[in-house]
Formats: C-alpha cells, structure tokens, sequence
C-alpha cells in the first residue's frame, strides 16, 4: 500500500464527512479537493498512457531488445 493511496483515501473520506454534515463552505472544500483529485488522477493516466504509447512504440516484439527501466 502506498502512501499516496492511504492520503486519497483520507482525503475521500474527509470530504464525504463535509458533503454530508458540512456547512457550505465545508461542502464547497469538498468539491473542490475532489476535484483536485479528479485532475491528479486524470493527469496521472495520461502520463501512464503516454509512457505505454512510447514503450511500445520502441519495442519490435523481441524481448532482448527491451529497455530496461531501473
């Protein structure tokens, strides 16, 4: 489990605390961390996409000619 995973999972439940038992302006924090988080993980997909784009854009099906990441 990683750190990041346990800080979103936090995050999650903070704001379905304000969602539901929040004020307005806490309600408002809510939206906004969530959609915080909506646009890390949107940008973190497409980082992830593009790598696997470029990864199998330089590979020929031969397992010798892998790159190695490290």
């Amino acid at each position: 489990m990683t750190t990041q995973l346990c800080k979103d999972i936090e995050l999650l439940e903070d704001a379905i605390i304000n969602l539901t038992e929040g004020a307005s302006d806490e309600k408002r924090m809510a939206i906004d961390t969530l959609r915080w988080m909506m646009k890390r993980k949107q940008n973190e997909l497409a980082e992830f996409e593009y790598i696997a784009m470029i990864e199998h854009a330089d590979s020929d099906g031969y397992a010798c000619n892998q790159n190695i990441y490290e």
